[in-house]
């Protein structure tokens, strides 16, 4: 799909809104919010930030998170009423995901910048969590709502989070602790309700191991690759990894074509390169993106060329028999 709309300007995409949908956000201080049809090519705006008086970069997203009628908005905006002065803050917005006008739910309890790690809707609840802790309000408004305070324990699915210190998988409703099992050979493991995801380093020019295994231990893989962050499986079953790396110097060196990344199927057994190609890698950063959060986090992206960007519906691909 195109980088730039016909009038120039760049778009980045955010969420699949459908089979063939895709939201993009206009890439400039006051963004609008767009509908692209994958199929046809077809654009149209659904709404647009709103205008603000005495504000400079007033509407710059953070981060999007989707349920199934509404998309909500971490805003960062800015208010310079003295050049001496520069006035930050974070603001939670929703916006209906068929289209119609912005709005905004609350102001966040927190510093100017953006220290969100995470951001989920479930239902309708808004969670985002980060160096402040975990927080929670509701679609439909009122007071933010401090769920854990700042600490080790990081969300990764509602209500789900994983406490690194004690190494266990958290219900942080009702309490529910399960402490991961075997992880003493996995360096930095990150475990969701399901899945532990980590890495392991060989002698010096072996290549790099990723490893998936049970929150108990069991049903173990590894594969050469480093994690491209420490989050558990996409849908249970995909991780994406760094290109491949061998360990030496500790920080690792790259095998081949370092722009492309790998896409790990544990239901299979197989492994799918995902990037640029080497004639168009050069107009590109290198680096792939995650969609919107969403339950099963599906969308992935990266700039394939000076002018285009690959969009990947993980959901899409066809379901394989998996066990466990």
């Amino acid at each position: 799909m195109p980088r730039k709309l016909k009038d120039s300007r760049l778009v980045m995409p955010t969420v699949m809104l459908g089979k063939d949908a895709v939201l993009l956000t206009t890439l400039e201080d006051l963004p609008a919010f767009l509908s692209f049809n994958t199929r046809t090519g077809h654009q149209q705006v659904l709404t647009t930030a709103p205008k603000r008086t005495s504000c400079e970069e007033c509407f710059e997203v953070k981060r999007a998170a989707v349920n199934a009628e509404q998309v909500a908005w971490l805003i960062q905006g800015g208010r310079r009423p003295d050049a001496r002065y520069d006035e930050r803050y974070l603001e939670l917005w929703t916006m209906p995901r068929t289209g119609g006008p912005l709005r905004m739910v609350t102001r966040l309890p927190v510093g100017g910048d953006d220290y969100s790690k995470g951001f989920q809707v479930i239902d309708d609840l808004a969670i985002w969590w980060g160096f402040d802790g975990t927080w929670s309000v509701p679609l439909t408004g009122g007071e933010p709502k401090q769920i854990l305070p700042e600490g080790t324990v990081r969300v990764t699915s509602w209500p789900w989070g994983y406490d690194r210190a004690r190494e266990s998988v958290i219900n942080l409703v009702t309490r529910q602790e399960n402490k991961a099992q075997h992880l003493d050979d996995i360096e930095e493991p990150y475990c969701g309700p399901v899945w532990c995801v980590g890495w392991m380093t060989g002698q010096p020019h072996e290549a790099m191991q990723v490893v998936m295994q049970h929150v108990d231990g069991s049903k173990r893989t590894t594969v050469p690759g480093s994690p491209l962050s420490l989050t558990p499986p996409i849908r249970d079953r995909f991780t994406l990894l760094h290109p491949l790396t061998v360990s030496g110097d500790g920080s690792g060196t790259p095998v081949g074509n370092s722009r492309l990344f790998q896409l790990y199927d544990r239901c299979t057994g197989q492994t799918a390169l995902l990037g640029p190609d080497r004639a168009r890698a050069e107009a590109t950063s290198g680096e792939i993106h995650y969609g919107a959060a969403t339950p099963d986090m599906s969308m992935l992206f990266w700039k394939d060329s000076a002018t285009r960007y690959t969009v990947l519906d993980v959901s899409r691909i066809a379901d394989s028999p998996c066990a466990g």
